[in-house]
């Protein structure tokens, strides 16, 4: 028996169909595999971060600048050192988090205005954070340790959810999807449709392993 032709609109519907139920998975996966690619990124972030500092305080122990009252009161060489080794971070941190993480295609500029107001509020926070810390704590070397330790925390947790749900709300994977190229069909599931590329690609970018999904005889892409 011939098997019956779909019209426009049916295959539409299946189209609709499919990208729904790959949402479905790959939401329930991707924020978790997002997090974990951030976690790394960030982790590399605070190295540069904490060398870069310890460089410019040795390098500035001999000079004396006076003090600045910026929130509170604080060396200009330590304000300069903060604010040198944060700025560091922030564009490594940014780079990484946009290619790798959120595979964004959004416009650079843009994307990093909204990264830059993150830092309008929480930047005079961290500075306040850490001198009422470590002057709670006693003033000693391993007070402002714990106090930059916690503070480097609480960013990383607050700007994840920002890049997530702010800047990247839109445009996460678009890259990925951009630059996914016609011979790279092989990498997906062997007998997938070639309008199913788009969707196994951004299941792959999720965590979900290409082997656990099939097409079935309607093209309906499913897991497991």
């Amino acid at each position: 028996m011939a098997k019956q032709k779909l019209t426009p609109e049916e295959k539409a519907q299946r189209k609709a169909d499919r990208k729904a139920k790959f949402k479905a998975m790959n939401e329930k996966n991707g924020t978790r595999w997002q997090a974990v690619k951030y976690l790394l990124c960030t982790a590399s972030a605070g190295i540069i971060q904490f060398v870069s500092f310890t460089i410019m305080t040795y390098a500035f122990a001999k000079l004396d600048w006076g003090t600045i009252n910026f929130i509170t009161e604080m060396k200009k060489t330590t304000f300069v050192a903060t604010t040198v080794a944060l700025a560091l971070s922030v564009l490594w941190n940014f780079t990484l988090n946009r290619k790798f993480t959120f595979k964004s295609a959004k416009n650079v500029p843009v994307a990093m205005t909204l990264a830059f107001l993150f830092y309008v509020p929480f930047y005079p926070f961290q500075t306040w954070y850490v001198h009422a810390v470590s002057t709670a704590l006693g003033g000693k070397e391993w007070a402002s340790l714990i106090a930059e330790a916690t503070v480097m925390l609480i960013n990383g947790v607050l700007e994840f959810c920002w890049q997530k749900f702010v800047i990247y709300r839109k445009s996460a994977n678009t890259a990925a999807h951009k630059e996914a190229a016609p011979d790279a069909a092989p990498d997906a599931a062997p007998d997938a449709a070639p309008d199913a590329a788009p969707e196994i690609e951004h299941i792959k970018d999720s965590g979900v392993s290409v082997e656990d999904v099939t097409l079935d005889d309607n093209d309906t892409i499913t897991k497991g």
